[in-house]
């Protein structure tokens, strides 16, 4: 018959794994006013909420990294160690 774990192994057990969790560092999205100011250059009258704010934002960096893999994939397709202008060009 196999030997019953005590109570105070089971809570160490838990606080370990939870220390596990929280000791990874999750990402945080951050967000930029740039969009903002172009849009208070173009129109200055204009606002804008936070909602519309944060579907700008993820509208623009999902551009922008499918423009930086495209242009990754042709730089990589031509042997080149760099990404010039020739290849975002190309891309867009």
């Amino acid at each position: 018959m196999p030997p019953k774990p005590s109570a105070k192994g089971a809570k160490e057990a838990s606080k370990s794994h939870k220390a596990r969790s929280s000791d990874k560092k999750r990402r945080v999205r951050k967000e930029s006013y740039s969009v903002y100011c172009v849009l208070k250059q173009v129109h200055t009258n204009t606002g804008i909420s936070s909602k519309s704010m944060s579907i700008m934002n993820s509208f623009v960096n999902g551009v922008f990294e499918r423009l930086a893999a495209e242009t990754s994939r042709l730089a990589h397709y031509n042997k080149r160690s760099r990404i010039s202008s020739h290849e975002i060009q190309t891309c867009v």
